[in-house]
């Protein structure tokens, strides 16, 4: 595991139908609230990862890429 708690090796696991489908949902709902002001488009896009990181490595790598982001952005010089 790295320091945000996310871990950096994938592994994938046993996943349910309904964990992929509202996984898929909320990543095109997020894609469309990119667009529409009254849709909360990023937060979406994260539950959506957050859900197909375990079935995707793509979103897996996605997470840890955004983590990463985060934390050189927040650290103090």
């Amino acid at each position: 595991m790295s320091e945000a708690g996310i871990q950096t090796r994938w592994i994938r696991q046993q996943g349910s139908w309904w964990r992929l489908l509202v996984g898929w949902v909320c990543i095109g709902l997020g894609l469309l609230g990119l667009i529409l002001p009254l849709i909360p488009g990023i937060p979406l896009l994260i539950f959506g990862l957050v859900m197909l990181s375990t079935q995707h490595h793509w979103a897996h790598q996605a997470m840890v890429w955004m983590t990463e982001k985060l934390r050189k952005k927040h650290t103090l010089p």
